[in-house]
Order: C-alpha cells, then structure tokens, then sequence
C-alpha cells in the first residue's frame, strides 16, 4: 500500500526512521511475518507517594529526560470521606521528584512553601501567592523541556497550567526546571473545559509548538468528552483549536490523551488516552476511601 499517484512505486522517506504501526509502509507481509502489539509488564514500585503533604491521591504526572537527569512533576491531593461528605484537608500540591536513572528518584527538599511549619518539602508551586487572581490549580499542570533552537535560556522549560478565573491555560517558562514565572496575566487558551491534563511540546519536525486540550464535544456536561488541538509559533498565540477525529472508529468518551511526539520518529506523534466510561454517581460512590 503507498501514497504515490504511482502504483508500486516506493514511498520516499529519506533517511528518517518510520513506526510500523499500520499497513501504510508495508505492501505484503510473508512467511509469517505479522504486527504484534506487545503488552506492558508490571516491575516493581519505584515512587511512594507517602508524604503527608502528598495525601492518598497521586494526580497528573509530567516526567521526561533532561540530560543526565529524570524530571517528574507530579500533582497531589488529600480526600477524606467523613459521612458521606468528601473533604480535602490541604489544597493540591504540585511536586516534584528527580532521578538518575529513571528508577529510583529522589523528593529533594525545595524549601519553597510552607507545610506544617516547615518548607522542607518537595512542593513546586507556580504562583507564591495563594490569594492569586487567576485560581491556578496546581494538580492540573504540565511541564516540559521546550527543544525550539530558538527558545530563549530564561524559559527553557514550560508549563501550561488550568486557571478558574477566568477560566483557560496559563503559559510559566522557566530557566531551571524549578523557579517558574507566569508569561502572561491572561490564559493563552480558553477554548475547552481543561478538567484534565493539558500538555504541549515544541514539534521539531513542522516548526511549531502543539498542545492537546480537554473539552466536552457537544457541550459540558452531556457532550462527549474528547481532544482539541491547536498550534503556535511563540507559544502565546494559538490557533482556534480543532477536535481530534477517528475515523471508522465508534465514539469514545477520552479523559486524558498522553501525546507526545515518539522518540526515534519525531514527526509521529503517539498517544496513551485513558477511556471514560461513566458509570453514574451512586450511594456506594459515597464511601470510596
């Protein structure tokens, strides 16, 4: 099978490595030759989010290679169910954790905000203050290492964050991974409902940066929850985002979507979406530790 408007003329790929994960490159398989999808394999635990500032909830995690370094930034929260009622005893924390190997990882002690009396934690906030306009909330917040040649030292690593008021996508850049500054007072996206993990990355291949949005096709609450994406030149400005299409596949509702270009392919980008099937709210929902 190709894409020329010659049949059985190759398909020119340069020198670039291709993923075979359809038929498109492959005209005839033979001898028993076939597409496999190998399935992942359980190892042991290499994080526990045990500390009292994490609480009984890991939330959204952003994690990728820096060099010699591991980088994982990772959300947090506290849910207790007292009669029926779910409280939160602390607000959600955004953390952070680094490794060698990916592996084992270490919680250095930041000592940038305050819990229990002591800053010796390992929580990243993006905003000092929490009387801040924009309501950021920092369990929904995605983090990467902007690859852009032309991205500037001061903001080499980026996170786009959810913001209530008004709500949107609040673009922070950072020189170290650690200490991060809003880039704008306004969100640089409001199209969508954001109630996920909104991720961005530079896409080398076509010279843009792209980001993946949450947001309910058909309206919130009854639409049907899907993917918007949009693209940008500078990372402030952004296209009108569009939904993510799959055709001749059946509708189904996506909570998260993990795009990311693949590593020895750049220009593919492959996706890890966890399905949404709701079940309903019940009494028994209630009672969930």
């Amino acid at each position: 099978m190709n894409a020329t408007s010659q049949p059985g003329a190759p398909i020119a790929i340069g020198s670039r490595l291709e993923l075979l994960v359809d038929d498109y490159l492959i005209e005839q398989m033979r001898g028993g030759a076939a597409l496999h999808l190998h399935q992942p394999v359980l190892r042991e635990v290499v994080m526990r989010t045990d500390e009292p500032w994490e609480g009984n909830a890991c939330l959204y995690s952003s994690i990728f290679q820096d060099g010699a370094l591991y980088r994982m930034y990772y959300g947090t929260q506290q849910y207790d169910m007292g009669e029926g009622v779910m409280t939160y005893p602390h607000p959600g924390f955004l953390c952070y954790a680094e490794s060698a190997d990916g592996i084992h990882w270490r919680k250095p002690a930041l000592n940038r905000v305050e819990f229990n009396g002591s800053t010796q934690n390992n929580i990243l906030r993006l905003v000092s203050d929490r009387g801040d306009p924009a309501l950021i909330d920092d369990t929904h917040v995605a983090v990467f290492k902007d690859t852009n040649p032309h991205c500037q030292p001061e903001v080499r690593y980026k996170a786009l964050a959810r913001g209530k008021n008004p709500l949107g996508l609040y673009a922070f850049g950072s020189a170290n991974g650690i200490h991060f500054t809003r880039l704008r007072g306004q969100p640089i996206l409001t199209q969508g409902y954001f109630d996920s993990l909104n991720l961005a990355f530079w896409d080398g291949s076509r010279g843009e940066y792209r980001a993946y949005l949450r947001d309910f096709d058909g309206g919130v609450p009854d639409g049907v929850r899907g993917i918007l994406t949009a693209t940008s030149q500078d990372f402030i400005h952004w296209t009108e985002p569009t939904w993510l299409r799959y055709p001749d596949a059946p509708i189904e509702q996506l909570y998260t979507n993990q795009i990311q270009p693949y590593a020895r392919a750049p220009h593919i980008f492959i996706g890890f979406p966890m399905r949404y099937v709701d079940r309903g709210w019940t009494a028994q929902t209630d009672f969930l530790p």
